[in-house]
């Protein structure tokens, strides 16, 4: 093994040292100093992990690999996160035996990714849908590690359902809060990550076909915005790059909130805010354009890909009509792609949304308490679609035992996926038979999956290049 190797390696076990003791229920927490802002004290393993940069940059460059397969299991179960940390560095230790006795590193990574789809074949088996609401509870506390947040989060999804819609945000009143209002989940990009907010509340919402190509097309508008100090949401086929640092500069130097979105349900969302197409086909142009024209959202919040628009005039009777004439559309139409792309359309302006207001009586437990209820929203949606399996590891264990320990991958998993289990006994110090946790199999999945990738490129990793001087 050269220097490279070895530096990568002590890189995964330094990360796994930091994040380890914060899986379980009886995980404890990390601080963090932030230079801009109070400490975040958090046991999120995704949040702590992107916070940690070691000294050494060859060490750091293992420790980002890994990192990746905590960042994607976040992304597709919400939770797991420290778990893939846990099991990656698992599977690299145990490699670094087989690579010493000989083995090849394109022949251990083939058969470790052999490995992980016989693991992956034998999770069904293990795994039961959830028909009782006890379970959703079971789940949502699980992952908040908090029974009011968990009872918040399950009533939430047992009333939208878990495909529904169901946002957060920060409050200063120190309380935590569930609410229902009608939601509206619309497919939208921003123009410029530069415009990145979470939320707007209260906003005035212009919507126009085709491109916005000078600023001075909007200039009354946005004037408009900055003098009644009132935030704006700007939502159009495309933008002009020259109107997009406009933008940016006016939200800077003015403090103006302003958002800009591309999206193709343009008149999707001038319907649920009430506001008037600017579009040649309604006789407009957006030179003409005034404040007459804008729509208005109670609150709009911002995702990857879409917009969360909260508003009143959800049940209106132009909004019923509009709902009424896609579902018109829907029985006349036979092409599969367009009745697709219709009932999207129509369950998306139908949903009824959830809002959890989190707060608490310091920012940073507000902060804290928002990641846990964010990834036991994720984590009991996917139970709800996908079914549960047993918690505190055990279920890594009983796949364990199932595998062949004669096959080198699979032997290498077979003492890796118990990681995961004794290290949750070190921190919460229970008997497998007194263990009532249960966890969504999407989790299992995806950390099986994302662990065994994430270590194969390291196995198979010799040599570094840094630009670093």
């Amino acid at each position: 093994m050269n220097k490279a190797q070895k530096a990568l390696y002590r890189g995964v076990n330094k990360l796994n040292d930091i994040v380890k003791i914060t899986i379980g229920p009886n995980g404890r927490n990390v601080i963090i100093d932030r230079d801009n802002g109070s400490p975040l004290i958090t046991n999120d393993g995704v949040t702590i992990a992107k916070q940690v940069t070691l000294p050494n940059r060859y060490e750091n460059l293992g420790a980002d690999v890994i990192k990746q397969a905590s960042l994607k299991t976040n992304t597709e179960a919400g939770d797991g996160t420290t778990s893939a940390i846990v099991l990656a560095t698992a599977i690299i230790n145990q490699a670094k035996r087989a690579l010493f006795w000989g083995y090849q590193p394109t022949q251990l990574k083939d058969a470790l990714l052999n490995a992980a789809n016989k693991a992956l074949a034998l999770l069904p088996q293990h795994v039961r849908q959830i028909h009782k609401y006890e379970d959703l509870l079971h789940v949502a506390t699980n992952s908040c590690a908090n029974a009011t947040d968990g009872a918040m989060v399950a009533k939430a999804l047992s009333k939208v359902g878990p495909d529904g819609l169901i946002s957060l945000e920060m409050n200063q009143l120190g309380t935590t809060t569930l609410s229902f209002t009608n939601g509206v989940k619309i497919a939208a990009h921003l123009a410029s990550p530069y415009l990145k907010t979470p939320a707007l509340h209260n906003v005035k919402v212009l919507v126009t076909t085709g491109t916005v190509k000078t600023i001075q097309e909007i200039l009354p508008i946005l004037e408009d915005a900055v003098q009644n100090k009132t935030p704006l949401l700007l939502v159009a086929d495309d933008f002009a790059p020259e109107v997009i640092n406009a933008l940016v500069l006016n939200r800077a130097k003015a403090g103006l909130q302003i958002v800009a979105v591309r999206s193709d349900a343009l008149t999707d969302c001038a319907v649920v805010t009430d506001a008037t197409l600017i579009s040649p086909a309604n006789d407009l142009i957006l030179a003409n354009a005034t404040t007459q024209h804008l729509g208005y959202a109670n609150q709009v919040l911002f995702e990857t890909d879409a917009m969360v628009i909260l508003s009143d005039t959800s049940s209106s009777p132009s909004f019923e009509q509009h709902l009424y004439l896609l579902k018109d559309e829907l029985n006349a139409t036979t092409d599969d792609y367009h009745r697709t792309r219709l009932k999207e359309r129509i369950a998306n302006l139908s949903a009824t949304a959830g809002l959890i207001s989190v707060g608490c009586p310091t920012e940073a437990e507000t902060m804290e308490k928002r990641l846990r209820i964010e990834d036991a929203v994720a984590a009991t949606s996917n139970a709800m679609r996908d079914g549960v399996v047993i918690g505190g590891g055990l279920t890594y264990l009983k796949i364990a035992q199932e595998l062949n320990s004669q096959a080198i991958g699979e032997r290498i998993l077979k003492r890796a996926l118990p990681a995961i289990y004794h290290q949750i006994r070190r921190n919460y110090h229970f008997h497998p038979r007194d263990c009532t946790a249960i966890d969504a199999a999407t989790v299992i999945k995806s950390v099986i999956q994302n662990a065994t990738s994430a270590a194969a490129i390291l196995i198979t990793t010799g040599a570094i290049i840094s630009n670093a001087i």
